[in-house]
């Protein structure tokens, strides 16, 4: 699916049906790659009017029905008086002491991304514990503030929090479904990987995953997501996810592993080259879809960035790929044709200048590392001249014509 190179010669794609100059569709789909996404009375109130008193002098008829009303009005205020007074205290603590009463089992659910605040307010409103100040404190003090993991916990009411602490330190039960997620898929194909895993209708999955906006408040890197999507942020990793979870929480399970992952990556390193944190990631996705030597992933991100500042093209034919959006095509056997890279398309970058406008899947962090922190090379060419997948890195066109014979000598192209 992902090329090995860049391909910079116009020529070279007039006249021909087949992409097949041994720079494409080398059979280097990712697991999953294949696989089929789940394809894309009113009540009204009667009228009362007639059963105002026709008498002529309305005056009388105050007179006659008022004083009765504003003393049945103040025996009622009396009688709620009482009752608030003395029934109403003893119905709450009725119900708060059987609510309170310990050693009743019960079931807490603890979202992903929970602060430990909100995790004392949940464990307060089930009655689990009794001061949340005591409970927060005790986290801080044993040093175990992020440790705390989310999922379906079954609890008792009255616990100590020493013992609820030990019980979110190890986890819920071992009961969860297992969802992994490869590195370099889309949302689609993460989505039926989704539903395979976790029962989640692949469709719902996919409809939180293009509602960026709904997450911004909680994850401020996506505040430049193209076209509302979270492309590119669905951290790729295996995951406990806990019977019963919906798509959104499956979401921002995937999304808080992101944060967790890239804490530590310089967005703002390129910032001086015009490039974005945002463009950082899509350059990752790219290099992702590109590489699987991991000492050749900063050589790569090398590559695209200089030609982007010589302003040329990037021609990645994964790119293509995106932007065809076809499951079920096998570039194995069924590789880009030159009419596809004609392809209108936003990521097609045979047709844009520059990046993608968004990333083409969810890149691992050694990927993100190296968009952030490319190589310094003058490469503006790269070739798959190996079996097990590595490049030769050209900074000339000649050079990358040499490499081309190389590749089709390999791989047997003529």
């Amino acid at each position: 699916m992902a090329p090995r190179h860049f391909r910079n010669d116009e020529k070279a794609l007039k006249g021909e049906k087949n992409a097949g100059s041994g720079n494409r569709g080398r059979g280097t789909e990712r697991p999953g790659t294949n696989e089929k996404p789940v394809k894309p009375s009113r009540l009204v109130a009667p009228s009362n009017h007639n059963a105002v008193s026709r008498q002529p002098d309305n005056r009388q008829q105050v007179s006659q029905i008022g004083l009765p009303r504003i003393l049945l009005t103040l025996v009622i205020m009396v009688v709620l008086g009482v009752t608030m007074v003395n029934v109403v205290p003893r119905l709450m603590n009725s119900f708060s002491a059987g609510a309170s009463e310990p050693g009743q089992e019960v079931k807490v659910f603890i979202p992903e991304g929970s602060s430990t605040r909100q995790i004392s307010q949940a464990l307060k409103d089930a009655n689990v514990v009794g001061d949340m100040t005591a409970f927060i404190n005790s986290c801080t003090q044993r040093g175990v503030t992020s440790d705390l993991k989310p999922g379906w916990y079954t609890l008792k009411t009255g616990m100590s929090i020493s013992d609820v602490i030990d019980m979110m330190v190890a986890g819920p039960p071992d009961n969860s479904n297992r969802l992994t997620i490869p590195e370099g898929l889309t949302i689609e194909q993460t989505a039926i990987r989704v539903e395979q895993a976790c029962g989640i209708p692949a469709q719902e999955f996919i409809a939180e995953a293009y509602n960026a906006s709904k997450y911004q408040a909680d994850y401020a890197f996506l505040s430049d997501c193209y076209n509302n999507s979270l492309e590119g942020y669905l951290y790729p990793k295996t995951y406990p996810i806990p019977p019963g979870a919906n798509a959104e929480f499956v979401v921002r399970v995937l999304l808080g592993q992101f944060a967790r992952e890239t804490a530590g990556v310089d967005w703002q390193a390129l910032s001086d080259q015009g490039i974005s944190s945002y463009q950082v990631l899509i350059c990752a996705s790219l290099i992702e879809r590109e590489t699987y030597q991991p000492e050749e992933r900063a050589l790569v991100a090398s590559v695209i960035y200089n030609r982007m500042h010589k302003g040329m093209r990037l021609q990645v034919d994964a790119t293509v790929v995106y932007a065809l959006n076809d499951p079920y095509r096998d570039y194995a056997t069924q590789p880009l044709l030159y009419t596809d890279l004609e392809t209108v398309s936003p990521y097609n970058t045979y047709q844009v200048d520059g990046l993608p406008a968004g990333p083409i899947c969810s890149p691992q962090i050694a990927s993100i590392r190296a968009a952030a922190e490319p190589g310094q090379t003058d490469y503006y060419y790269y070739v798959l001249t190996t079996q097990d997948g590595h490049h030769t890195f050209c900074q000339t066109e000649a050079q990358f014509d040499d490499a081309v014979k190389v590749y089709n000598q390999v791989f047997g192209k003529h």
